[in-house]
């Protein structure tokens, strides 16, 4: 059904008359006519800096998958202005934006022009009854939908431009490895349904009771780099305090119970809620996790829980029905010894435990182990300690490093069931860095990873947070290594 919108454009030219000045062709004719055209106002920018000029409209909605080229540029006169002698200034825009078509008015006339090989030419010249009489055709050219299907399609033609580019890349160089390592890093979520088939996910508990050694930030980031890496990644919050859930940007009240959504509790009391009923994906640029969110109430539901038949084994149970979707299942139990924290320790075929190199937290890793150790010995399937990994490590406290991992292969060395837990190398060690230690306060809701988005972080942050998020890089190519052999 065609709209006609004869009515409404005669409405709009109506409101303004010669003697109107150039905000009333702004306010009262450009933008109105934008919103014809199916643009949002945060669709174009107003007054958009181009050099060291002021662009009436730069047209390039959010959505659109190019962000540097804009589709229109708008430069309004007033009334009384003749626009041939205004054809430089938006010349001289659409070249410096680059942008695909330009619209030079002063609302009773129309100037369109279209930007070829950075040589902008006039194609419509239109008086207000054509451009009333050849909307239609107008619509077609300048509307947001037309908009963003000529993004989509530069976007795919840029794409395999750039794919015959690597291939020269890696040709130049030799080396298969430099197009394998960019392609896997961009496309690492598209496995194929056999590759799932054939690799099973390792359930891994991040495991310590003693509270602020970093483990919940710890989970995260190694999961965003595990992801970076080609992985596909599962979080399991089952900490009442769910900080898990809102490091990543997930809040249990107003995304979850609120949006009437299931979390935690709903997995492991109804016998009817499945993994899927639960999980919610997440992304930030190329990191993707998926995540089931945690709930306060599972802070009082321990007597619910002792009560719920074969409970131990019900979080077992319903992630290996799944366990073909993921490489790794990382579970962020709460830092106590209680009934959720046996329930993810049943469920996981291996634990990993953070700790930092200062006395009480090292002193508190045997508790750790023997309660590792309890809970294999309860097992069909052993419970395997992969190691020991070190979180907000001083790296100027050079004394303090060689007393405290003394201390650790010490201790590792008590039980014979311990004997070939390993301390993590040191280029795994996630510095103390105040972006790592504000990472979990500040809830940004994102992996470090991300830090590079963020326009309210200073530079000095930025680089603290890839600095860091290198260290979690390296434990989890640390991570893959040792874990690799024990999931084929």
């Amino acid at each position: 059904m065609t709209v006609d919108y004869s009515s409404s454009l005669q409405s709009i030219f109506s409101a303004i008359a010669l003697h109107s000045n150039e905000s009333d062709v702004e306010k009262k004719v450009i933008a109105p006519i934008l919103q014809l055209f199916g643009y949002d106002s945060c669709d174009w920018e107003a007054q958009a800096i181009v050099g060291k000029s002021k662009l009436d409209f730069l047209v390039l909605p959010p959505s659109s998958v190019i962000p540097y080229a804009p589709y229109l540029v708008i430069e309004a006169k007033a009334p009384n202005k003749n626009l041939n002698r205004n054809v430089w200034q938006i010349n001289d825009y659409m070249r410096k934006t680059a942008a695909f078509l330009g619209l030079l008015t002063n609302g009773y006339e129309f100037c369109i022009l279209y930007n070829y090989e950075q040589k902008p030419k006039v194609i419509l010249d239109y008086t207000q009854d054509d451009f009333i009489k050849n909307f239609s055709l107008l619509n077609k050219l300048l509307c947001k939908q037309t908009c963003l299907s000529i993004y989509k399609s530069s976007y795919q033609n840029e794409l395999n431009f750039r794919s015959k580019f690597l291939e020269k890349i890696s040709k130049l160089f030799n080396d298969k490895d430099i197009e394998k390592q960019v392609i896997n890093a961009t496309a690492k979520n598209e496995s194929s349904t056999q590759e799932k088939k054939e690799q099973q996910a390792m359930i891994i508990t991040i495991f310590n009771n003693k509270g602020g050694v970093g483990k919940t930030t710890t989970t995260i980031n190694l999961a965003a780099a595990l992801n970076k890496l080609g992985k596909r990644i599962l979080l399991v919050d089952i900490d009442a305090q769910a900080n898990l859930t809102t490091g990543l940007g997930i809040d249990p009240l107003e995304d979850i119970e609120e949006q009437g959504k299931k979390d935690i509790t709903h997995l492991l009391t109804n016998p009817r809620v499945q993994l899927e009923d639960v999980v919610i994906r997440k992304q930030w640029d190329d990191v993707e996790l998926d995540i089931v969110p945690s709930h306060i109430r599972l802070s009082y539901m321990d007597n619910e829980l002792s009560n719920t038949l074969d409970i131990d084994r019900v979080l077992d149970k319903k992630l290996k029905k799944h366990l073909g979707q993921y490489n790794y299942v990382l579970i962020d139990p709460p830092p106590s010894f209680g009934k959720v924290n046996t329930i993810a320790l049943m469920a996981s075929s291996a634990v990993f435990i953070p700790t930092q190199l200062t006395p009480y937290p090292v002193r508190a890793l045997e508790y750790v182990m023997n309660r590792a150790i309890a809970v294999d010995q309860s097992r069909d399937e052993g419970l395997q300690i992969l190691g020991v990994a070190v979180s907000m490590y001083d790296r100027a406290s050079r004394k303090n490093t060689t007393n405290m991992t003394q201390k650790i292969s010490e201790i590792i060395a008590k039980k014979p069931e311990t004997k070939d837990v390993k301390l993590f190398p040191p280029n795994t060690w996630i510095p103390r860095l105040t972006i790592v230690a504000n990472a979990a306060d500040d809830s940004k809701g994102y992996p470090l990873c991300y830090a590079e988005f963020d326009k309210t972080l200073k530079a000095n942050e930025k680089e603290a947070a890839q600095d860091a998020f290198n260290c979690y890089m390296e434990l989890a190519k640390h991570l893959i290594s040792i874990t690799t052999t024990k999931m084929e």
